[in-house]
């Protein structure tokens, strides 16, 4: 098969999974659609094992990861981080309280492997995903591949309900008050001169892009500095938002880049390429892990939280959406994932 036919398929079950999750409000997530829809193909002969590769867009993916993890520190409001620190800091505290639950249960029933893979993408995401699916496809690893997947692709289902129901409470709440926690969030808007900050005259997609290139490679360099101590997907993350702060990469600069779809689509094949070479075996494997690794990980982010919250005197209400805290979490559990002794 050609390569631009190839492209086109995945393309087209890109589109066709968005158009799913837009349907349901995001409780489908794009990921799950695509995975179902891949491995249906896969399984039934329509598509062909080496799809992925004949795209020719995996070696490219894994290249832009690391633009994307770098722009993803642009969007990171340290003020508004400041500001709202207690909502933050329990956020963090319920991500890491549910990565602990789920690690001590799968010690329990002698399941460490899940547990070690299955807590940091819960609270961590696509960015954790792809830190761990490069160190356990490094290690041929198919079963634990498949379960990361799984964790990634069905951890909506049980989230978003969940924070949508809190943030309409939320919103109710502060619908019936004075408004003044509402006017509490304005904030004055002031401009000052970053030292990195280039004129307008650089800010074009094609210079966005390769200044978020330099940031990567940078922190590519670093990583072969410090021997991998962290990876080099985390420096990404990190040094983006360094340089953010510094002015050379604009706040969510990926936007202006006029190539963020693209980007977003390479990087969900490169987490799914191994979908390939996945048996209805192996799904079937994971089924029970899965399901335990969603309820344990719920449970703690929620018990946490609530406690937490009494603590720091904040509306459990604001809480519930696990998620809002991961990009600190995600920093803190993949920083030697590539020496885990599996």
């Amino acid at each position: 098969m050609s390569g631009v036919i190839s492209l086109t398929i995945l393309l087209v079950i890109y589109a066709a999974s968005e158009y799913v999750s837009r349907k349901t409000n995001g409780i489908i997530d794009t990921v799950l659609t695509i995975s179902v829809l891949a491995l249906i193909g896969f399984w039934t002969g329509i598509l062909p094992k080496d799809l992925f590769a004949n795209s020719g867009v995996e070696e490219f993916g894994m290249a832009i990861v690391g633009l994307m993890l770098a722009s993803l520190g642009t969007t990171i409001n340290l003020a508004e981080l400041k500001r709202q620190w207690k909502v933050v800091m329990i956020a963090i505290l319920g991500a890491i309280g549910s990565c602990v639950l789920i690690v001590a249960v799968a010690v329990l029933v002698k399941q460490k492997n899940f547990g070690i893979v299955g807590a940091p993408i819960f609270a961590g995401g696509n960015a954790a995903t792809l830190v761990l699916l490069n160190a356990m496809r490094a290690k041929n690893m198919q079963v634990l591949s498949t379960y990361a997947l799984a964790v990634l692709t069905f951890q909506n289902i049980i989230g978003i309900p969940i924070a949508t129901y809190a943030m309409r409470r939320e919103a109710h709440r502060l619908l019936q008050g004075s408004g003044s926690e509402l006017q509490e969030g304005r904030t004055e808007i002031t401009t000052r001169r970053r030292p990195l900050q280039l004129s307008a005259l650089f800010d074009t997609p094609i210079i966005n892009l390769a200044k978020l290139g330099l940031v990567a490679s940078l922190s590519y360099g670093v990583s072969l500095l410090i021997h991998g101590t962290i990876n080099y997907l985390v420096l990404c993350f990190i040094l983006g938002i360094i340089f953010n702060q510094l002015g050379f990469l604009d706040d969510h600069i990926m936007d202006k880049t006029a190539s963020s779809g693209m980007i977003t689509f390479l990087v969900t094949i490169v987490i799914l390429a191994s979908l390939a070479n996945t048996t209805p075996q192996t799904v079937m494997s994971v089924l029970l892990p899965l399901l335990v690794c969603l309820i344990v990980g719920t449970i703690g982010v929620v018990i946490t939280s609530f406690l937490t919250a009494r603590i720091f005197n904040v509306s459990v209400s604001t809480l519930l959406d696990f998620r809002s805290g991961t990009p600190v979490l995600f920093i803190t559990l993949t920083v030697n994932c590539d020496d885990v002794t599996w």
